[in-house]
């Protein structure tokens, strides 16, 4: 007896592609990005997860030459072009909870981005930062655990970052993407910590 294969190459005539072909439970396959869970809802593919991360830490390595305006608007781009496609997924949870650990690499990327202990304590001061809690500009711990220091997230706090455009997939899930582009082309700001660096 042919086989599945066989078979529709002999009165198909087409090829199958063995590499990208295969069966299996519908919550192990995935399609154009896409994979249903085991309760048929339409979610993101853990490749397609995993491609978003490796290209959030590209995205925010400290050693692009970048100004602060320019790596907002790169990541707009970029985040409104990846979620305008998988916007599709109701099951969206994996995706929103990546959030709290990119802004972590957004605000990594600025600390090391202010170089010095002078430069950091003059961007935290422009940010709103007052006594005690600009100690943390002379810190010898490295970026990616002050990342998540109070005064640093007081600093660069969700809501600051939002203001500032710095967008997350969950702020383009809970608007109509024509009327927040509007918004944000209207009331988006200058980096007001851009000239702080040294």
């Amino acid at each position: 007896m042919l086989s599945l294969q066989s078979w529709i190459g002999k009165h198909l005539r087409l090829e199958v592609n063995t590499a990208k072909s295969g069966a299996g439970r519908v919550e192990e396959r995935k399609f154009l990005g896409f994979r249903l869970d085991r309760g048929w809802r339409i979610g993101v593919a853990p490749e397609s997860i995993e491609r978003f991360k490796t290209k959030v830490r590209e995205m925010w390595g400290a050693n692009r030459s970048r100004s602060s305006n320019q790596l907002r608007d790169d990541w707009q781009r970029y985040v409104q072009g990846w979620w305008g496609y998988y916007s599709l997924a109701e099951a969206r949870r994996p995706v929103f909870q990546l959030e709290g650990w990119i802004r972590r690499h957004i605000r990594k990327c600025f600390w090391l981005r202010w170089h010095s202990a002078v430069g950091r304590e003059r961007a935290l001061r422009r940010l709103g930062l007052k006594g005690r809690m600009l100690i943390v500009a002379f810190s010898s711990k490295g970026a990616w655990p002050l990342a998540i220091n109070g005064s640093v997230q007081t600093a660069l706090s969700n809501a600051t970052l939002k203001r500032f455009g710095f967008l997350m997939p969950s702020d383009l899930a809970s608007n109509d993407i024509t009327e927040f582009n509007r918004r944000m082309r209207k009331t988006a700001r200058p980096v007001v910590w851009e000239g702080a660096w040294t």
